[in-house]
């Protein structure tokens, strides 16, 4: 199936990346002093509903009904004088009155009319977020249907905005996911539970992370267990299973062989590789990592940094988010962290 995208999407928004008896390592949060306690205040997420509002148009006065959208949403949503562009009108056009584009929206206006559980879910989130960030600010959130392209993240950041591909969650099973070529693996994290989660493991985790690129794959390792470890804490009552994304089983296996795994990185001197083919075989999502077999989950590397980064915090219990988000040796902290599993 073909992937549209509504032209007025600016090119730079494409641009923004066992058997269950085993017990869960529990998550070191960092502590909040009474100060940040009281200053915790409440929060009240809204949706702009961007596909909502362009499904609504007349396509007989698509221009007019452009420039009124114009103002309400971001220019890289609608771009000044967009309307004004006879080729760009006309591929909206075909975008709206696209059979397919039509029974996707049919389908996101049917399972998402009501956000309040999303909503409550990331208001609870964000009053967190905000207790550990006081000098932070609660982005604006905007819905829009990306044609169920898999190759670009389900949610991306852009400025002080979050912008959520509400089409990546219509449920594992949407019909269209399968015609559109996307891997089972893939389609199992298009299920509403994860959009709150998403809006902080792929957003707002990425304000906070340090302007360097990783070089090894403990670098990367680190990188993910970041980013994990922080969305954990935004969502303490989330299992596990759900923060890095695995199916039960995938979650029991890689808890089951954590010290047999971390024993094989050593052993075959991976921690400290810089070859790109073995760093996406550790962090990329895949159906299970190879050299573990098929019954093992992909991502191990993640998992792996995840527990790091949380036996970090465990044995730093001073230390404060924007002090580890800041923290680019990772070496040291896997020295400090006193991991073993």
């Amino acid at each position: 199936m073909k992937r549209i995208f509504p032209l007025l999407l600016v090119i730079a928004v494409l641009c923004i990346g066992c058997n269950g008896c085993h017990k869960t390592k529990k998550v070191a949060a960092p502590k909040l002093t009474k100060e940040q306690k009281e200053k915790i205040k409440d929060v009240d997420v809204v949706f702009h509903r961007y596909e909502k509002d362009l499904f609504s148009l007349n396509l007989n006065q698509l221009s007019k009904g452009v420039e009124s959208l114009y103002g309400k949403y971001p220019e890289n949503l609608i771009a000044k004088d967009s309307w004004k562009n006879p080729e760009m009108i006309q591929s909206l056009k075909g975008y709206l009155s696209d059979p397919t584009m039509k029974a996707i929206f049919k389908e996101v206006d049917s399972q998402y009319d009501d956000m309040s559980d999303v909503q409550k879910s990331l208001n609870e989130a964000f009053k967190i977020y905000l207790s550990h960030f006081p000098d932070a600010s609660v982005p604006k959130l905007y819905t829009l249907i990306s044609g169920m392209n898999f190759e670009i993240p389900s949610v991306f950041g852009y400025g002080n905005d979050l912008f959520v591909c509400i089409d990546m969650y219509l449920g594992k099973d949407f019909k269209y996911y399968s015609l559109a070529g996307m891997p089972k693996f893939i389609a199992e994290k298009c299920d509403r539970k994860f959009l709150a989660l998403d809006c902080f493991s792929k957003g707002m985790v990425y304000k906070h992370l340090p302007d360097k690129t990783p070089i090894t794959s403990l670098d990367y390792m680190i990188e993910e267990g970041k980013k994990l470890f922080f969305t954990q804490v935004m969502f303490p009552n989330v299992k596990p299973q759900d923060i890095i994304g695995y199916a039960d089983q995938k979650y029991d296996w890689a808890t089951q062989y954590e010290k047999q795994v971390w024993q094989h990185f050593i052993e075959k001197n991976m921690l400290y590789s810089k070859d790109e083919e073995i760093i996406r075989r550790l962090i990329d999502k895949t159906p299970f990592t190879s050299n573990f077999g098929n019954n093992s989950p992909g991502r191990l590397g993640a998992f792996i940094g995840w527990h790091i980064v949380n036996s970090y915090m465990q044995e730093h219990p001073e230390t404060t988010l924007q002090q580890l988000f800041e923290m680019t040796d990772s070496q040291k902290l896997l020295t400090e962290s006193l991991y073993k599993p």
